[in-house]
């Protein structure tokens, strides 16, 4: 597995784990992380076409309110 998959996916874990423990400080952390190692258009692409699968309907509004500055 490519150096970058591994990190990526990692990272992936990460963001559902801190969604599923609501906890905006750790995914705003990581997400800023992957940005630096990874970069934004594979970040972008990991939020947009693959991360929301995984979610769930909470967890997509609970995303979209940290999004918008809203506690949920």
């Amino acid at each position: 597995m490519p150096h970058d998959t591994g990190i990526a996916l990692f990272l992936m874990g990460e963001l559902v784990s801190a969604l599923r423990a609501n906890d905006p400080d750790a995914f705003r952390c990581w997400l800023s992380g992957g940005v630096q190692d990874l970069g934004e258009p594979v970040v972008e692409e990991l939020l947009l076409d693959w991360l929301d699968p995984f979610l769930t309907v909470e967890e997509q509004d609970r995303l979209l309110g940290w999004h918008l500055g809203v506690s949920l």
